[in-house]
């Protein structure tokens, strides 16, 4: 409860704690430190610590509003045990008082302080990382991101000088993921080169080439990603735990709610959505997967990942989202609201943890233009003949649909009406825009590197089928590296993979 900010429900449980016998001395601490903090005046038993206890001094900052400052804690010279710097460390944490975090540990940086110390501080950081930096790459707006990664960068000098390797690998790596969020993606490159000096990891390399993408280099990020391709098959190497999720365009793997896809359970949100929108006057349409299931199969795809509907024009979208979030029915992030460069939007339905994609069409030279934007940092664009809607029965709701769906179908998946097992949307589809161009090239990269990771031969295959198909363009892939990953393809792997969309 600390960690993500609940004060007054913090206080409550170091009260319930304390009555009932629960790590009392813990909970009176906590629930001083708290107090202090709401009432502005420093608590009788914290008043009892030295003037030099650290803690007291992090207490006095939130207390009084005044930040700890260098100069301050050099006249001061804090003191304390590990146990006492790490509490100072999270009370100022869940106060987000990244100023006095920063002076703090940069002061302690510059005292022969305890290893132990040094290690509780990391290990507090670390525990809280997924609070603040998460695989949607967003950034929160109460996180100082380049003070998150000076504190990392703090810890990892203090590892370093410990001579902890590994410690110093992962606050470093750490370091860097609160710089890419931060924007200085220059600066996360360096650190990234430095933490893989020889190019053997292939978690490292997939960072550089994102933050390469995200600082507008696509070519610099191209070759970092046929670096990790060529790592991730002569080596397989795993290290880093290289999430898909990460290799993908839309939501982070982190709120995909489950690995099967609940029929039912699609079938209410879809129902719940259809029904809501129609109400508030802002109805929606079927595309891609959805649209597909209704035309050929009357239902949802059975082996689909989420739902898709579409709404047409930017400004549309302000509209469904408000009233989707009045509703109750559903969650919105606003983060993915972008105004006129709004293109996906995913949202949550509250009932049963499913997720449907709401893609946004612009009515641009006579075609409707949609795309997703991938968390390397770049969009991909899809281009659609214009069509106007009907109503339709399905799943028991009235819902829209484009009127002659056969003419989308064929141009989303081409021969739509016989499924493929390794059918590629983002590069087969002949709505796909800039074929060949650098978008296109980024999008096969990370889509060879899932299939290497997820042991999808045909689509691997197919995907440098189409790479051969593209040579002499800028981003191309070398030759050499097709046959690489060509040969690394076991022919008893051939038919093990689900179906996909089309």
């Amino acid at each position: 409860m600390r960690a993500l900010g609940k004060g007054p429900l913090t206080m409550l449980l170091c009260t319930l704690a304390e009555h009932n016998d629960v790590e009392v001395d813990r909970a009176r601490h906590w629930l001083a430190c708290y107090q202090s903090v709401a009432q502005k005046q420093m608590a009788s038993s914290l008043r009892q610590l030295s003037s030099q206890q650290v803690l007291r001094l992090a207490v006095e900052a939130l207390t009084h509003r005044q930040p700890l400052t260098g100069d301050q804690l050099k006249k001061t010279k804090p003191k304390g045990s590990p146990l006492a710097w790490q509490d100072a460390v999270e009370l100022l944490l869940d106060h987000k008082d990244w100023s006095s975090l920063v002076a703090l540990l940069a002061h302690l940086g510059r005292q022969p302080a305890e290893t132990a110390i040094w290690l509780q501080i990391s290990r507090c950081l670390s525990r809280r990382h997924r609070l603040y930096v998460d695989e949607t790459g967003l950034p929160q707006a109460d996180v100082d991101y380049r003070a998150l990664a000076r504190l990392y960068g703090l810890c990892a000098d203090a590892a370093q000088n410990a001579k902890v390797e590994k410690v110093q690998r992962a606050l470093n790596h750490l370091a860097a993921s609160a710089q890419e969020i931060a924007g200085e993606h220059v600066n996360a490159i360096s650190r990234l080169n430095r933490l893989d000096p020889h190019a053997k990891s292939v978690a490292v390399q997939l960072d550089i080439a994102r933050n390469h993408c995200k600082a507008g280099d696509a070519i610099q990020s191209i070759a970092s990603l046929d670096m990790a391709l060529r790592l991730q098959v002569s080596t397989k190497n795993v290290e880093g735990q290289v999430s898909t999720g990460m290799l993908e365009a839309g939501r982070s793997e982190f709120t995909v709610p489950e690995k099967s896809f609940d029929l039912k359970k699609a079938s209410r949100a879809l129902s719940d959505l259809s029904r809501m929108a129609q109400e508030k006057g802002t109805p929606v349409f079927l595309v891609s997967g959805t649209l597909l299931g209704y035309v050929r199969e009357g239902q949802l795809l059975s082996h689909d990942k989420d739902i898709d509907v579409g709404i047409v024009g930017w400004e549309n979208q302000y509209a469904l989202c408000m009233a989707l979030q009045e509703s109750g029915l559903f969650t919105v992030s606003a983060q993915f609201l972008k105004g006129p460069e709004t293109f996906y939007i995913p949202i949550k339905h509250n009932a049963t943890g499913m997720w449907i994609d709401v893609f946004v069409y612009h009515p641009k030279d006579g075609k409707w233009i949609t795309g997703v934007d991938f968390f390397f940092g770049y969009r991909q664009t899809f281009a659609f003949t214009p069509f106007e809607l009907q109503d339709i029965e399905f799943l028991d709701v009235t819902m829209k649909a484009p009127i002659n769906p056969e003419i989308n179908l064929t141009e989303n998946y081409g021969n739509w009406r016989v499924p493929d097992v390794a059918y590629l949307s983002h590069l087969e589809s002949p709505s796909t825009m800039d074929k060949g161009g650098l978008s296109y090239m980024l999008t096969a990269r990370l889509q060879a590197l899932s299939a290497c990771i997820k042991n999808k031969p045909a689509k691997l295959r197919k995907i440098l089928t189409l790479m051969r198909e593209h040579q002499g363009v800028d981003g191309a892939m070398s030759l050499e590296l097709i046959d690489l990953l060509n040969q690394s393809v076991s022919p008893k792997d051939a038919h093990s993979e689900e179906p996909c969309h089309a």
